[in-house]
């Protein structure tokens, strides 16, 4: 055997190079939870452990809580009237006991009260939620008793005139023509509607115009008896009148020419037809 010094083989040492920087590992608060639960979609909305911890305490305050299914869209009305019980409708319309506050020297109207609580039940509300609607209703109708009857009389009689001098000779026809609108067509109820300013709907002059503009369409195009029960006198306005004389002046028509053999014609239908207008 050789004498020679024997040395162990030495680790190689690693050449020291430049520090490679290290990505942080992004921690998941999922890989706590049990695997067969991780991926339920309840956790979708979960960022981290407080955010679960949150959820948790809100859904332990509803244990034992009430709870009201709301039905679908097929869901009949038995089904909706369960729910409403639910949510604190009383058994009966007449338990609602509602309050009407009403204006000194006024009546309550009992056959109204009885027709609101009727209502109020079949639309499922709480006696609170009948009582708020109750009381905005005498607030707004109260307001209205607040008008003062004489500008509303006023603000009548200014429409009518205004109506009168429009229609002239036909006012009488035409308010028969929209009568017999609202009668075939309508209801003649809708007519006493109640404004704002105090007029019925039936009141307003520009209301009024628009059905009469509809019966004379009918009676005009469609024939004169299509509004069952309106007989009129056929008498016409100023500008149906100024038409008819423009009709019968207008140059080029036998008014203009003394020979024409309905010259006569034309002169005495231009001239009653003035006389019409001038009253």
């Amino acid at each position: 055997m050789s004498e020679e010094t024997q040395v162990a083989d030495a680790p190689a040492v690693e050449e020291v190079g430049q520090a490679t920087s290290v990505e942080p590992v992004q921690y998941d608060w999922r890989s706590e939870i049990p695997e067969e639960i991780r991926g339920h979609k309840s956790f979708e909305t979960i960022q981290d452990i407080p955010s679960l911890a949150k959820s948790f305490v809100n859904a332990q305050s509803m244990i034992g809580a009430d709870k009201v299914a709301i039905p679908g869209k097929h869901a009949t009305d038995d089904d909706w009237s369960a729910v409403y019980d639910k949510l604190g409708r009383p058994a009966k319309a007449e338990e609602y006991n509602l309050a009407s506050s009403i204006k000194e020297g006024q009546q309550v109207d009992q056959d109204m009260m009885d027709w609101f609580g009727n209502t109020a039940h079949k639309a499922g509300l709480t006696p609170r939620q009948a009582q708020v609607l109750m009381s905005d209703f005498n607030e707004m109708n109260n307001s209205r008793f607040g008008l003062d009857e004489s500008k509303v009389l006023a603000e009548v009689e200014k429409g009518s005139l205004e109506l009168q001098k429009e229609y002239g000779a036909a006012f009488e026809d035409r308010m028969k023509v929209g009568n017999g609108v609202l009668s075939q067509f309508g209801q003649p109820d809708i007519a006493e509607i109640q404004l704002a300013d105090g007029r019925r709907l039936g009141d307003h002059p520009e209301v009024i115009k628009m059905i009469v503009n509809v019966g004379q369409y009918i009676t005009q195009k469609i024939g004169e008896d299509s509004l069952e029960g309106v007989k009129t006198s056929g008498a016409i306005g100023p500008q149906e009148v100024q038409a008819k004389i423009k009709e019968y002046t207008d140059p080029g028509t036998p008014y203009w020419d003394a020979k024409h053999p309905q010259h006569s014609f034309y002169v005495e239908e231009a001239m009653k037809y003035r006389e019409m207008l001038n009253g």
